[in-house]
């Protein structure tokens, strides 16, 4: 089962997905946790300590083929098997949950 939680900002979407990932797993269900947001907070809406949530590791860039088309648009490949991402940048979340964050802010930029 895939579930995704989309909505505009503030509306609760983190804290929704946080509550549904940690029932379900303390339901004995396996549940990966995908925090796609560039600023994520899902590690502290699963319960980790802001010390530990800081340091999960982002997905690097690198697990993915980038194509640019014809149109300009771009293309992009998993070249890494999600089993070893999961394995080398899943991080252990309160009531089983694995967490993987996809990215995050480096620094602050233009507008």
């Amino acid at each position: 089962m895939k579930i995704a939680v989309a909505g505009k900002g503030g509306s609760g979407k983190t804290t929704l997905a946080a509550t549904l990932a940690r029932i379900m797993s303390r339901s004995g269900r396996p549940v990966l946790a995908i925090d796609g947001d560039s600023n994520p907070n899902l590690a502290a809406g699963l319960g980790m300590p802001a010390d530990q949530a800081s340091t999960v590791p982002p997905v690097p860039g690198s697990v993915m083929h980038v194509e640019v088309l014809s149109d300009g648009n771009r293309k992009r490949t998993l070249i890494v098997p999600p089993a070893e991402v999961i394995a080398k940048y899943g991080v252990h979340a309160p009531d089983g949950v694995t967490l993987l964050v996809m990215g995050r802010v480096g620094h602050a930029g233009a507008g």
